[in-house]
């Protein structure tokens, strides 16, 4: 693939912006643009990474890499000089994000507002930072912008006239979002108030970028608008149909504050598509979902717990001249977005990436190049920092005041020294979230050790390092963990779970569903317990039991892909192939990288004939590593009668994977006797 500096793409960022909530907008005809966008281009659910936490996901969407990589693990960290904590910052970063890789390869980005990005790298374009929106020091006057916060450093006194005060606005600004602003005592009521600051400060991201995108060249245009995610916080509860705890007062007056904001974000997404062409890509992601109906969690527990209010799966919608039109996009991820930026301008990506270029979606088959990775060439051409960066604590104190009054985290305490070592653990706790379930999870162990080292009494940790101990077959120190817990703390729920699946490895599936059904007391209505008794049922042959498990599951969480794989499994041993195949494709479809499915869906088209169709989920769990040996020997026999000398690749890993057991199992039946002799 050859590279097309003449390409554009336009990259738009709505954080925690949601389907649930946008589609019946766009049935009712109030989102415009974003109709006419999905008109001419694929749309689709964006999975998103655990921990669901903006700055770490923004960052894996700007890199295609986990946290483990990026090395960006909260909203905080302690400041180089440890006289206190403050924002994460670009300096933290340990790789590139997609506008050093293009800096490197001459091409041009102007960024604004992304997470993580203060204090600005020097790159090939303009970089408007997260910060540059946080208000003015003390003495401070009014309009002015810290350097640090724009390059190039001749934009700064410009950046400053777009920025949007909160002051400037009006009552009529507030009105599509609160109709009846009249009846409310602003002495007494502040969120019209914390909502005007968060108007104003969308108002100047969308200021700034519709200027940039005018005024500078650019290859890649990336803005991020955290507004959904901001109003959410403080307007969801407030949203159709009425949650309990909420006066029917405050329904009245607020419930029009989210459909507003979404409403508003249309239109800022019709002005900046005023400013390219056919030939220019777009694409509109978010980072996660956000709760808006019955799912919301309870109003108090909202405001303690913010990410339980967001859900797994994000938005994705992208409109190019090389892209299909009027199509679904499924199993898309947030570590995909890189790789398909890097695509689409003909650069190759790097294979230590963690995410996938979105093929699929191009009209015209693309083999997109590949190298090893783009970490250690070209870096005095990538617009990166120098290493001896530090950031200024006055500054970093106000930042963090913003992030408080935000609600994204709880105040600092006095103790300067406690506050670091609470911000080291929260981020330590962060990784560990971000390694769960990945191909990367043995590295949670260490992390766990160290912080139960410290604390052995972290519950968290203990049940989470016997999670991880079951997963890596470390089955004899995961019962030892667990069996010394507290006999109480033995019997809850989450414990039990644990258990359970202590259980499945060992294959014993009638103690792990004893376990399940001790949960049930305590777990009632969850997702996890159900696809948990499906699988129970499923391994002692009861079909029917399993498929209401999973329904149950679904009932709770429709979008819900280990329960599509669960009824999968079910209809795939009742010989309802069809129906099998259906749920196959709805797992994969929410999440891409799903083994298990894969393999299961490649059956289900392998035992209806499909025989191509079935060789390519067949090779799609091949290479995320399922079942290679049983994989491999299915691909053999598929390959026979169409392509012969793929089968014989296919069967010589198969002998050879054989002769390898077989050796194993000699020399290990050879031991005692070498042993002995020694």
């Amino acid at each position: 693939m050859a590279q097309a500096p003449g390409k554009k793409i336009l990259l738009i960022g709505w954080d925690a912006a949601d389907w649930e909530m946008i589609d019946p907008l766009l049935q009712s005809g109030q989102m415009p643009a974003l109709a006419q966008l999905i008109k001419g281009g694929l749309r689709g659910n964006l999975a998103t990474l655990q921990p669901v936490l903006s700055p770490m996901l923004w960052t894996s969407i700007a890199t295609g890499k986990r946290a483990d990589k990026h090395g960006i693990c909260g909203f905080t960290e302690p400041l180089p000089d440890a006289s206190g904590i403050g924002p994460v910052r670009s300096t933290s970063r340990k790789c590139k994000a997609i506008w050093n890789i293009l800096t490197q390869s001459g091409l041009k980005s102007n960024i604004v507002g992304w997470f993580a990005t203060n204090p600005a790298e020097p790159i090939n374009g303009v970089m408007i930072t997260d910060q540059f929106l946080h208000p003015q020091l003390k003495g401070e006057s009014p309009g002015t912008v810290r350097t640090e916060s724009v390059h190039p450093p001749k934009l700064v006194q410009v950046a400053a006239t777009l920025r949007v005060p909160t002051e400037s606005l009006t009552a009529e600004d507030l009105l599509p979002f609160i109709p009846r602003l009249a009846e409310i005592d602003l002495k007494k009521d502040d969120r019209p108030l914390k909502l005007a600051r968060r108007l104003a400060r969308v108002a100047s991201v969308q200021a700034i970028a519709t200027a940039l995108i005018q005024s500078e060249p650019w290859n890649l245009m990336g803005v991020y608008y955290d507004a959904v995610d901001q109003f959410g916080h403080e307007f969801m509860p407030y949203h159709p149909p009425r949650m309990n705890g909420v006066s029917e007062r405050e329904f009245e007056l607020y419930q029009e504050v989210m459909r507003g904001c979404y409403r508003f974000h249309d239109m800022m997404l019709h002005a900046l598509l005023q400013y390219v062409d056919a030939e220019t890509t777009v694409i509109l992601i978010s980072d996660h979902g956000y709760e808006s109906g019955r799912r919301r969690p309870p109003l108090e527990q909202g405001k303690q717990d913010p990410e339980g209010c967001h859900r797994p799966f994000g938005v994705v919608c992208l409109k190019g001249p090389d892209l299909k039109k009027n199509d679904r996009l499924y199993g898309a991820s947030i570590l995909d977005v890189t790789p398909t930026i890097l695509t689409l301008l003909g650069l190759p990506i790097g294979m230590d990436m963690d995410g996938r270029p979105w093929l699929e979606a191009f009209e015209k088959p693309v083999k997109p190049e590949r190298i090893f990775s783009w970490e250690g060439i070209g870096n005095d051409q990538a617009g990166l920092h120098t290493e001896n960066s530090r950031q200024d604590p006055a500054e970093a104190a106000q930042a963090i005041e913003q992030l408080v009054e935000l609600g994204y985290i709880a105040a600092p305490g006095e103790d300067v020294r406690q506050t670091i070592r609470q911000t080291i653990l929260c981020n330590k706790t962060n990784l560990i979230r971000a390694l769960l379930g990945t191909p990367q999870e043995a590295k949670a162990i260490p992390l766990l050790e160290e912080i139960l080292a410290e604390n052995s009494a972290n519950e968290w940790c203990s049940l989470t390092l016997a999670r991880c101990q079951i997963r890596l077959g470390k089955f004899a120190e995961a019962r030892a963990g667990l069996e010394a817990l507290a006999p109480a703390t033995r019997q809850l729920g989450q414990v039990q779970l644990i258990f359970a699946d202590l259980a499945f490895a060992e294959k014993n599936p009638a103690l792990a569903l004893e376990h399940l059904q001790t949960a049930e007391r305590t777990c009632v209505g969850h997702p996890l317990l159900f696809n948990q008794l499906g699988r129970a049922y499923l391994q002692l042959e009861r079909w029917g039991d399993a498929n209401a498990a999973y329904q149950k599951s679904l009932e709770v969480e429709p979008e819900n892909p280990a329960a599509f794989d669960g009824l999968a499994r079910v209809h795939l041993e009742r010989g309802e192939l069809e129906s099998a195949v259906e749920k196959s494709l709805q797992a994969v479809g929410l999440i891409h990288y799903f083994p298990e499915a894969h393999f299961h869906l490649a059956t289900g088209l392998d035992h209806l004939g499909k025989t191509r169709e079935a060789i390519l989920a067949y090779e799609t769990a091949l290479g995320m590593g399922y079942q290679t040996g049983l994989v491999h020997h299915r691909l053999a026999e598929l390959y026979r009668p169409i392509d012969p000398q793929k089968a014989a690749t296919h069967e010589k890993v198969v002998l050879n994977s054989r002769k390898r057991r077989i050796y194993r199992a000699d020399i290990k039946s050879k031991l005692p006797q070498m042993a002995a002799k020694e």
